[in-house]
């Protein structure tokens, strides 16, 4: 598997629009069976209202935004001093502004930020990706598109000016040297525990009742939702701006889970999922922690070489 101009596994998880906000938050699975065995035990929620700086248990296995900023940071600085060795120049692609969710656990479980909810509604502020402007991007081609990435298939050994190509281009050669495995950031299975737990939750006995108090809150203001992430996919609230509806619709919601403390049992009953299902995946996850902290590592020394 090549590692990619900017690594598939590297760009697979960016938001790239509203509707992909809340793939986001959950992980990049989308479909996703319970857990097999017995769930496990109720535990005891602490009253919580916002989310974002909630921290799950899988997110030890995963790259932060952050983190990645700096594993792709890194990478583009390589491919680019790769480029230099054909006499080429590579311009690095620009990350842009930050876009969709301020963490794994922002619009995790909907919105749930009273700030927030009475400034924009459901939309995403200066994170919203309808309001930031796509920067051109100009696709590699002839020679810089062979060094870059060299050729399907291949194993390195053609030349570009007198210089042989390594495998998989530059790319390739960046990933091999910030990554042990073949792949950069986050892992398949840390992304598919996070996205099977979420899936799991919403079916939760707890969860469910905890859905059932919020709509019922939410009927009591006048508004008629089965549960907190319908509300946000509701189409009326899509537009390039909130509406004066999707605020005050947005406000009544963050009640209400204050109100039923959604948040915080919701939370809890993952943990514990998340806990299970790390129990389970442990022999496979100690590699994958293992390159994690390998990759921050060899980052850190390419984007601090003093």
């Amino acid at each position: 598997m090549g590692f990619g101009l900017l690594s598939d596994k590297l760009l697979r998880c960016r938001p790239l629009g509203v509707a992909a906000v809340l793939l986001a938050a959950v992980g990049c699975s989308s479909q996703h069976s319970e857990p097999e065995g017995e769930r496990p035990p109720a535990p005891r929620p602490s009253t919580l209202l916002a989310s974002v700086d909630l921290r799950l248990p899988i997110e030890e296995y995963l790259f932060s935004d952050a983190e990645m900023g700096s594993v792709r940071e890194a990478q583009q600085t390589l491919i680019e001093r790769c480029a230099r060795r054909f006499g080429l120049t590579y311009e690095p692609v620009s990350a842009g502004p930050p876009v969709g969710p301020r963490s794994v656990m922002d619009r995790r479980y909907g919105l749930t930020d009273a700030k927030l909810a009475r400034a924009d509604g459901y939309h995403l502020g200066d994170r919203d990706p309808r309001t930031q402007e796509m920067e051109e991007f100009e696709a590699p081609k002839g020679k810089m598109l062979t060094v870059l990435t060299g050729k399907p298939g291949d194993s390195g050994g053609d030349k570009v000016n007198g210089v042989e190509v390594p495998a998989a281009g530059c790319a390739g050669e960046a990933g091999r040297e910030l990554s042990k495995e073949e792949t950069l950031g986050s892992s398949d299975l840390a992304q598919d525990l996070n996205g099977k737990s979420f899936s799991a939750t919403k079916e939760d006995r707890q969860v469910l009742a905890a859905f059932k108090s919020w709509s019922q809150c939410m009927k009591d203001k006048g508004f008629s939702y089965p549960d907190p992430l319908t509300v946000m996919s509701d189409s009326r609230f899509q537009g390039q701006k909130s509406t004066p509806l999707e605020i005050r619709t947005a406000v009544a919601d963050v009640a209400c889970k204050g109100r039923v403390n959604l948040v915080g049992i919701w939370f809890a009953v993952e943990v514990e999922y998340q806990k299970s299902l790390i129990a389970k995946e442990k022999k496979d996850l100690t590699p994958v922690l293992q390159d994690k902290r390998y990759q921050l590592a060899a980052a850190d020394a390419v984007n601090s070489p003093g």
